[in-house]
């Protein structure tokens, strides 16, 4: 924001651009979100990205989570947001959770489903959540962890400025193979940069 004086102009500009932008915009979950967002979960081709086992769950423990991430009581639970186009086409999810108040941090989530993957949504978005969680949330930190062979994310994650910050090695069975999970993070002093 070019100034730091705030008024009515200023506020609403901030809150219209915190959650829009040209091609995606981050909306509160709705009950006919669940059907897409839970068989988007259960499928096999994310589950081999997200999940240490390759195997379903109940559609309604799948409802749970997105429920449970999105409650959106205030900062102190996390935020979950429905990822949709401007024409308010559901193409994902993204929730910080797991928040610690002592820390001021919380882990990262993001799926992106169906024929929308691989079109730049899921760094836009990835930015966007950022964004909220330094500047909304008063965040420090947001962390994330995810599979060493998950080129893609790592690549979505990278463009939004996280680091790795370590590895936890073989930590994971697909395939027949053990694979490493990498933890990455981004502080907000990262996020900001230096202040004059």
């Amino acid at each position: 924001m070019a100034s730091d004086i705030w008024n009515t102009e200023n506020a609403q500009d901030y809150g219209i651009n915190l959650l829009i932008s040209e091609h995606i915009r981050l909306r509160e979950l709705q009950e006919s979100d669940l059907p897409i967002l839970t068989q988007w979960w259960n499928s096999p081709e994310f589950m081999a990205l997200q999940g240490s086992l390759v195997l379903p769950h109940p559609g309604t423990e799948a409802a749970e989570l997105f429920k449970g991430r999105s409650l959106n009581r205030g900062t102190t639970d996390g935020v979950g947001l429905c990822i949709t186009l401007p024409d308010d086409t559901l193409i994902g999810h993204t929730a910080l959770y797991n928040y610690n108040a002592p820390a001021r941090s919380a882990e990262l989530m993001i799926m992106i489903g169906g024929s929308n993957v691989g079109q730049g949504y899921g760094t836009m978005a990835t930015k966007m959540i950022v964004d909220f969680g330094f500047r909304e949330m008063g965040l420090n930190r947001i962390g994330l962890s995810v599979w060493a062979y998950n080129e893609r994310a790592l690549r979505t994650f990278n463009r939004a400025g996280f680091r790795e910050e370590g590895r936890e090695r073989q930590a994971g069975f697909h395939d027949g193979k053990f694979h490493d999970r990498i933890i990455m993070g981004l502080l907000a002093s990262e996020y900001f940069g230096p202040r004059s």
